[in-house]
């Protein structure tokens, strides 16, 4: 079983273009993404815990690597990682990911999210943004996209929701993410929306507040659907109400 595993995550970076000099080159490429991916996967932030974590399970890593010249250093992993292929990896990675995870089920929330990558400080001091897509039923995140600042995540979401099988599932994404394309690229993958509405959207937040006066002032109020969730944390009684409605003209 650990030997098919072993083979599976191997076979999807066979297809990579190694970017190295051939002569030059001193450990195999698809080994070196493998053992990569395991110390990523067990919690490695950067090289250098790449590195340490590689020294330490060397035995385990032997029983289905080579690793004919040793323990490649940091600074090689550093080197490969920067002149590989990106977008090709992150393919590869994905179509191993996707034979391990079965299908999304229909209904499965997945939430577009917006965060400041820790440990990312580049030279001139600014910070890596991730946008990235978490299936909560799944407990996975299913891709990422990297920005330059926070403010062009609206430019990076609808290029992570391209990559994605999203058919049936329903996709919540903060304010930032409120934006006509955004919701058109989600339909156009076959899945639903919930978006936050804020005063960064003024226009629809106003008509979201009408409707919601003319709701409370309607002799028929009941809702197609309602839900309740009622939470308790930090000394904080939050209560979250969901109504549904399939006519909105009140």
């Amino acid at each position: 079983m650990k030997t098919e595993g072993k083979t599976r995550l191997g076979k999807v970076f066979v297809g990579l273009r190694d970017p190295r000099q051939v002569k030059k080159v001193e450990h195999d490429l698809v080994e070196m993404l493998v053992v990569a991916v395991c110390a990523v996967l067990v919690g490695a932030d950067d090289f250098v815990e790449i590195e340490e974590w590689t020294n330490e399970k060397v035995g385990w890593l032997r029983q289905y690597l080579k690793l004919g010249n040793g323990i490649p250093s940091h600074d090689t992993f550093g080197r490969v990682f920067a002149a590989l292929d990106a977008e090709a990896f992150a393919a590869a990675f994905r179509r191993w990911v996707k034979g391990l995870l079965p299908a999304l089920d229909r209904d499965e929330v997945v939430a577009i999210d917006g965060k400041t990558s820790r440990r990312s400080g580049k030279l001139d001091g600014t910070p890596l943004h991730l946008v990235s897509a978490f299936a909560a039923g799944a407990g996975l995140v299913l891709g990422q996209r990297s920005t330059a600042e926070k403010s062009n995540e609206k430019t990076a979401i609808p290029e992570l929701l391209a990559t994605l099988a999203l058919e049936g599932c329903i996709v919540t994404i903060d304010a930032m993410g409120t934006q006509p394309n955004i919701a058109k690229a989600i339909r156009d993958r076959g899945a639903n929306y919930i978006l936050s509405v804020k005063d960064n959207q003024p226009t629809l937040a106003d008509s979201v507040q009408d409707f919601s006066v003319a709701f409370e002032s309607a002799p028929d109020k009941t809702p197609q659907q309602f839900d309740e969730v009622i939470e308790k944390d930090h000394g904080r009684l939050e209560v979250r109400r969901c109504y549904a409605f399939d006519q909105i003209d009140c």
